[in-house]
């Protein structure tokens, strides 16, 4: 008989076991260890027993969900308004989408409980609450597509499609920035500069990436004005799964002002130059495919998409 319950303190080994014996695809970490799932989930300030879903049929756990929240508009807290269950895992077993299935209603329970209006399925850029560096890569991927088992419990719970997700990577060996006049202007018109570990800027920065290696790359005009920002990490524990140094790109910003004028493009080519340099050999960067503008720049810089993911919207 399949039983549900919130998480215990005893549970970390018999989740790791969980997510060793699921098929997760290529883009989730393994194996996957206890202290790995204490460092990216357990440890996190805003971590809610009763988000984590665990499913035991005759005293063997085989399945577990997980349900939480993003930051408000000013990242200064968390906001209960939009929830989302980031995974549903279970091991392969003869009642699987009867587990699937009973995991995510438990989660939408609790999500519903806190005060959410809106539920979501998967992570993303904005919902990267837990499991950075263990699914997905350089950021969260709402659910990917190599894990159509994850995606079906959605679609079979009422869930539609909200947003996809592309995951587009580029190796760096050898990468040289483009050449041509507008970039030669820039250049010349401007300072970039690096920054190891920079200052959070937010609560929730500082709540979702502390513990992980992070470069600040800052594009700076005449008067030492700030024009725009690029932010790296150093993709791991997954990175070393794989076997590569890789950086994922976490954020690109252009002051508005300065937008559209090539800034984004020489940044990016700037920054991953610089990498190269430093032996990263993968670069990574998520973007939402109906943005075409961003899809725009990452292929003119070389990168393919690699997998696609989808953020899954309920009502």
């Amino acid at each position: 008989m399949i039983e549900f319950r919130c998480f215990r303190n005893d549970d970390p080994p018999k989740l790791a076991d969980i997510w060793r014996s699921a098929d997760l695809g290529p883009s989730a970490m393994q194996p996957m260890t206890s202290a790995l799932l204490e460092a990216c989930v357990f440890s996190k300030p805003y971590f809610d027993r009763e988000g984590l879903i665990i499913a035991v049929d005759d005293g063997r756990t085989v399945g577990f969900a997980h349900a939480a929240f993003g930051p408000n508009a000013d990242h200064t807290a968390i906001d209960t308004s939009v929830g989302t269950t980031l995974l549903i895992v279970v091991v392969p077993h003869a009642e699987q989408d009867r587990i699937g299935a009973g995991l995510l209603e438990r989660c939408e329970d609790f999500l519903r409980r806190r005060g959410a209006t809106m539920l979501l399925g998967g992570g993303s850029a904005e919902m990267r609450s837990f499991y950075l560096g263990l699914y997905g890569g350089a950021d969260l991927p709402g659910i990917l597509d190599s894990t159509p088992c994850m995606q079906e419990i959605f679609r079979r719970a009422g869930y539609t499609e909200a947003d996809r997700i592309g995951v587009l990577r580029r190796p760096l060996a050898g990468f040289r920035p483009p050449v041509n006049r507008l970039q030669m202007a820039i250049r010349r018109a401007t300072t970039l500069r690096v920054i190891d570990e920079p200052a959070r800027r937010t609560w929730w920065e500082a709540a979702t990436t502390t513990g992980i290696a992070l470069r600040r790359y800052e594009l700076r005009g005449a008067g030492d004005d700030l024009l725009g920002t690029a932010s790296f990490w150093d993709i791991q524990p997954l990175a070393a799964a794989w076997g590569v140094s890789a950086a994922g790109l976490m954020h690109v910003g252009i002051e508005g002002a300065r937008r559209r004028q090539g800034l984004a493009h020489y940044l990016v080519a700037e920054s991953l130059h610089d990498l190269a340099q430093e032996g990263v050999t993968l670069a990574e960067a998520h973007v939402t495919l109906a943005n075409e503008p961003a899809l725009h720049l990452f292929t003119k810089l070389g990168f393919e998409i690699a997998e696609r993911g989808t953020l899954f919207r309920k009502g």
